[in-house]
């Protein structure tokens, strides 16, 4: 499994660092663009329609990126190089693993590399007069962060990646399965779009059911109706709580997701195994 994603590395790589590559050219025109028109107060024709272009630029580069990155699974599906893949010995858990592999990869490196990319250029073109008051604030923010925060988000956010990956696969699937023209197979994201609002529904409708918290802080469990009513929720698991500086997440509705990613994942081997035939 590890060297058809090598293989799936070696067969894409260069498209993601030629993305990655536009992506920071015009990240870093567009800073020097608004630091100069901050500066000069000055603002040309020109410049706006390059910003424009720019923006447009950037949205049809990160659509086409993801289209880019999932359609590799979908190739599998319907292309001729589908008969290569099934023939490998390779079962169909191992194949829709080592593409998940491949594409979460990608996800986590564009997404860091823009991030951090982003943050370089703020602390080169936007001038930042540090006082009491940042100092003060940027202390509280690091006691909040604490490594064990960090960690639980950075685990959340692969979890979401694979979450949506393993339904994006399933649809597909299911799309092979149902419909065998290539044209119609493009109703998968109907198929995802569906997928995702049942069972986004099933999580809240989990999280009501079972109102329960852990408290990643102290490891504690508590119901919601001890929690403060100011708080921010992510995909109904993640709650980071305002007033009390603390991360909680509901234990049903993280376990549920977890148990639907596993069950769509083995569902998208499955179907890979005994459903689809080239």
């Amino acid at each position: 499994m590890l060297k058809y994603a090598k293989y799936e590395i070696r067969g894409t790589y260069r498209y993601i660092l030629g993305v990655l590559a536009l992506v920071l050219i015009l990240t870093t025109a567009l800073y020097a663009y608004f630091n100069r028109v901050d500066s000069t107060g000055e603002v040309s024709v020109l410049g706006g329609m390059f910003t424009v272009l720019s923006v447009l630029i950037l949205f049809g580069t990160a659509l086409a990126t993801f289209l880019y990155i999932v359609g590799s699974f979908r190739k599998e599906l319907y292309e001729d190089r589908g008969y290569l893949t099934f023939t490998l010995p390779l079962t169909g858990n191992q194949i829709v693993g080592s593409k998940l592999i491949v594409a979460s990869l990608w996800f986590i490196v564009l997404g860091a590399a823009i991030g951090l990319y982003n943050i370089i250029m703020i602390l080169i073109f936007v001038p930042i007069e540090i006082d009491v008051n940042i100092l003060e604030m940027l202390s509280r923010l690091f006691d909040f962060a604490s490594i064990r925060n960090i960690l639980f988000l950075v685990l959340s956010f692969i979890l979401n990646i694979v979450n949506m990956l393993v339904i994006i696969y399933f649809s597909m699937a299911i799309s092979r399965v149902t419909f065998r023209n290539k044209r119609v197979g493009s109703l998968w994201f109907i198929i995802f779009l569906v997928l995702s609002g049942v069972m986004a529904l099933g999580a809240v409708k989990i999280a009501q059911l079972f109102p329960y918290y852990l408290d990643l802080n102290t490891f504690k469990i508590g119901s919601v109706d001890k929690l403060s009513q100011f708080y921010l929720e992510f995909d109904n698991s993640i709650v980071l709580s305002i007033d009390t500086s603390t991360f909680i997440t509901n234990i049903a509705g993280l376990l549920y997701m977890i148990v639907t990613t596993v069950l769509l994942f083995l569902g998208t081997g499955y179907l890979i195994d005994r459903k689809i035939d080239l």
